[in-house]
């Protein structure tokens, strides 16, 4: 690495680091100097109990390169294992600079009606549950010392997939997760945003084996995740609030856009559908709103009358 990420001396959550992308952040970051927590349960994709191991194996071999880690088996689904991370950094490094939350599990497909309410509960709690409970534990120390960076991990499957209703559900939260978290955290000099991974892990390992496939696996290293979001977790990240697809060295930007909308004449269905088609209308102006009191006083403009 010509030029490492300025993290070093950080210290740093990873979460779902003991395989995968979290691994390869891990790794990553400790190259560059942070100072590491790899949280990992060592659960099975369903959320079955694993090797629970696997967190302080993959801290063992970070440090056996010349890295500065620990490893911490907490169970994310839970207040006290989410409590428990964050009290690890602070425990072994004094303090904690950065979170970056990839854990997630992700039960067999189910159509709407399969979905298992046990099933649902767990992606809420290591999604979205688990990020708030992560923050909470740290957001006080990254206050106080005014600087915090965090990366939470969102699924491009909120785009719509087949079978992952309640995956992706867990996972579009986020989103909403990021965008309130930057606005609260930006006068305390804390960025949070989050990234769209796209690369080979057990997730994807599932896929058929046709030439799609082989190419994602070819071109979408873990590796180029933990770089885009190296970059958000250091010293020169200067964003907060955005969502970034990253993945074969791709970086996009995802972005939350209203249409100006149609205005109905009044509240029959002729009107009410005549507004509906107007703002389905491909030529619609948009706008990107950075935050809900933008996106307000937006809104409230086009009731206005123009001039």
């Amino acid at each position: 690495m010509e030029r490492a990420f300025a993290v070093a001396g950080r210290a740093v959550v990873v979460t779902g680091a003991a395989r995968g992308i979290g691994l390869a952040q891990a790794q990553l970051l400790a190259t560059c100097g942070a100072r590491v927590v790899l949280v990992d349960n060592g659960s099975a994709l369903s959320g079955a109990s694993g090797h629970t191991g696997a967190a302080h194996e993959a801290a063992a071999a970070i440090v056996a390169a010349g890295g500065v880690a620990v490893g911490c088996a907490a169970d994310l689904s839970t207040l006290a294992g989410c409590e428990d991370a964050i009290a690890t950094c602070i425990k072994a490094y004094g303090t904690i600079d950065g979170l970056c939350h990839y854990a997630s599990p992700c039960p067999d497909l189910q159509g709407p009606d399969a979905m298992r309410d046990e099933d649902i509960a767990l992606l809420l709690a290591v999604n979205p549950m688990a990020a708030m409970r992560l923050t909470r534990a740290a957001w006080s120390i990254m206050r106080d010392q005014g600087f915090g960076r965090i990366v939470l991990a969102p699924s491009a499957a909120l785009y719509g997939a087949a079978g992952n209703t309640p995956y992706a559900a867990s996972k579009a939260a986020l989103i909403g997760v990021v965008r309130c978290l930057a606005v609260e955290g930006f006068e305390h000099g804390i960025r949070v945003n989050g990234v769209l991974p796209a690369a080979q892990s057990r997730m994807t390992e599932g896929f058929l084996p046709e030439p799609y496939a082989t190419w994602f696996f070819e071109r979408m290293k873990p590796e180029h995740v933990a770089a885009g979001a190296a970059w958000l977790l250091s010293e020169a990240c200067d964003l907060t609030g955005e969502i970034l697809a990253v993945g074969g060295g791709r970086v996009a930007r995802m972005q939350l856009a209203e249409s100006d909308g149609g205005f109905a004449s009044g509240d029959d269905p002729d009107a009410v559908e005549a507004a509906i088609r107007s703002a389905m209308a491909e030529q619609q102006p948009e706008s990107f709103p950075r935050d809900l009191a933008e996106r307000s006083a937006r809104v409230a403009a086009l009731f206005r009358p123009a001039g």
